[in-house]
């Protein structure tokens, strides 16, 4: 699936992990899938990372939702509605429910 038409926007990110010998960056977060439905668990697994930045300083205030996901290539953008950015250069990415 195109990056950019994942569920993100709105989801609610709960955690970002570095698997720093393995050169991986995992997000796990709640995504509203099916509208009036309640957001279910899902990660995005990024491979092969090169590059990892992320901001917290909460310009729009305080906020654990995702605004937009876009991506160019091996570039992938992730704005909050916090204002904040996360940056991941990667070879690309997987989109899974957790738990299954």
């Amino acid at each position: 699936m195109n990056f950019e038409k994942l569920p993100l926007h709105d989801a609610l990110l709960d955690r970002i992990e570095i698997d720093w010998d393995n050169a991986l960056v995992r997000l796990d977060f709640q995504a509203f899938i099916e509208v009036s439905e309640p957001a279910l668990p899902y990660h995005l697994l990024f491979r092969v990372v090169t590059d990892f930045r992320c901001s917290r300083e909460n310009e729009w205030g305080p906020s654990n939702s995702i605004l937009e996901a876009k991506a160019v290539d091996d570039e992938y953008h992730i704005k909050m509605q916090s204002g904040d950015s996360i940056f991941i250069k990667a070879s690309g990415y997987e989109f899974q429910q957790s738990g299954i």
